[in-house]
């Protein structure tokens, strides 16, 4: 049994994978993106432009059912979003399309693998401060103030939209990671959004600047393109589970357990360098 150039133990090993990681968005609702990543350099040996590339696809098509579900909720706060996308759309798209076209230069690669590890690791950083609930609240107050303040200051803020939607878009385009981790704060220091609202509109953003990547990446030769949907299979089941689990489990514990496993993938990607 094949699909496409996959024996059947290729396919069971991306739907394993699939499910690990579908799991842990269950579970944590965070992750996808730093997981993915290295489940394709790690697991399946992928080069880091091509692990980029086909990650990104992963992304999108596992986030295509969560922004349709959000939309309906009205869970996506479309002004905040547009604004940020001026400023994402166009970076990605330049970044990626830069990239996609080193696929002969191994020392630009071995530089990109070293930036994934480095944006790996920022993002256990974060993680690890939103994990402990004392300080995340007290970073949540500071940030929705800080956006209180900017609200009176329409030009300024809507500057500082555009470049940061350029370095979030950028680095996306860079490295497919980035969505949950940095879209989130965003959102709450620009605009103060409520949790289920910043959720719904960092998932649909992360939706569009993912597919966009995995275009231009597709356009150069440097996706997977059946990897990522074998994956993105295995994920609806481990979503599934995951989210059933999640809620008999306390979030700290959760937040501990998902910041464990990506910190050890982490320093297997270190270790293989």
């Amino acid at each position: 049994m094949e699909f496409a150039d996959l024996d059947i133990l290729g396919i069971l090993l991306r739907l394993g994978l699939g499910v690990v990681i579908g799991f842990s968005i269950g579970l944590t609702g965070v992750g996808g993106g730093v997981l993915g990543l290295q489940a394709m350099t790690l697991a399946l040996g992928m080069d880091p432009i091509r692990a980029v590339g086909t990650t990104s696809l992963y992304i999108f098509l596992t986030n295509i059912s969560a922004s349709f579900h959000h939309a309906k909720l009205k869970n996506i706060a479309w002004g905040s979003v547009l604004r940020l996308l001026c400023g994402a759309i166009p970076a990605n798209i330049l970044i990626a399309a830069w990239i996609s076209r080193q696929g002969e230069n191994d020392a630009f690669k071995h530089s990109l693998k070293t930036f994934i590890i480095c944006i790996v690791f920022f993002s256990v950083g974060v993680m690890v401060i939103n994990a402990i609930k004392n300080l995340r609240r007290k970073i949540e107050d500071e940030e929705r103030s800080v956006a209180a303040g900017m609200r009176g200051h329409g030009v300024l803020r809507n500057a500082f939209c555009v470049l940061l939607g350029a370095a979030i878009g950028g680095l996306i385009g860079a490295t497919s990671v980035g969505g949950g981790v940095l879209i989130v704060p965003m959102l709450i220091i620009i605009f103060g959004l409520s949790a289920s609202r910043t959720v719904g509109s960092s998932i649909f953003m992360a939706m569009v600047l993912t597919f966009i990547t995995a275009l231009v990446y597709g356009k150069g030769g440097e996706v997977d393109a059946y990897s990522a949907i074998v994956m993105a299979v295995g994920s609806l089941l481990g979503v599934r589970y995951g989210s059933r689990l999640s809620v008999k489990l306390p979030d700290t514990l959760l937040r501990w357990i998902m910041i464990g496993v990506i910190l050890t993938a982490a320093i297997m990607m270190v270790a293989n360098r």
